[in-house]
């Protein structure tokens, strides 16, 4: 990137001699009959030469901003990519702790959390959110079946502590801390 605008900025002094040279030449030795012309063929090479800057500068302005967003846009895609599937292995897990099968409910929500919600940046709030309702999954999951007493406590302290930022889960939360601290007394 550096390299592009040392280059740049080359072009552009070297245009600006060249053009001082060509505007501040002594034409005292031509005819004053080709005096025109050689204003019109001066004012020629100098437009020639700024409209080839301008279309230099504007090409790289489009490399930087299609590389800006190619990055940003496959950023986006993975992410929301996560969080499809996060929000899919959570689904399931709960689904699964529904229907009984507890051993899987707690593995594909724990999958969900390690393998997915890890890479998530936690402080957008749509990531942290999500997050917390896999940790109060999992706090759940652990307390009632009595495994994994300081995940199950520290899932709990985390949603207990962000539950105010999400209302729509806060009773919820709150109630899955309780019985996690209820479950697991110091």
């Amino acid at each position: 990137m550096k390299a592009v605008y040392l280059a740049l900025a080359i072009l552009l002094v070297l245009a600006g001699l060249f053009t001082g040279y060509l505007l501040w030449f002594p034409t005292c030795e031509v005819p004053q009959v080709f005096k025109y012309d050689v204003l019109k063929d001066t004012l020629t090479i100098v437009l020639t030469i700024i409209a080839i800057a301008i279309a230099v500068v504007g090409y790289l302005v489009y490399r930087i901003v299609s590389q800006r967003l190619e990055t940003e846009t496959g950023k986006r895609i993975t992410d929301e990519s996560r969080r499809w599937i996060t929000r899919l292995a959570t689904s399931t897990g709960y689904s699964f702790w529904e229907l009984g099968f507890r051993d899987e409910a707690i593995r594909l929500t724990e999958e969900a959390h390690d393998e997915y919600a890890s890479r998530l940046d936690e402080k957008e709030p749509e990531n942290q959110e999500l997050i917390g309702t896999i940790r109060n999954n999992l706090a759940f999951y652990y307390s009632q079946t009595n495994q994994k007493r300081d995940f199950a406590r520290g899932y709990a302290e985390y949603i207990h502590k962000i539950s105010h930022k999400f209302p729509k889960h806060r009773e919820t939360w709150e109630n899955t801390y309780r019985q996690v601290f209820e479950a697991f007394p110091d």
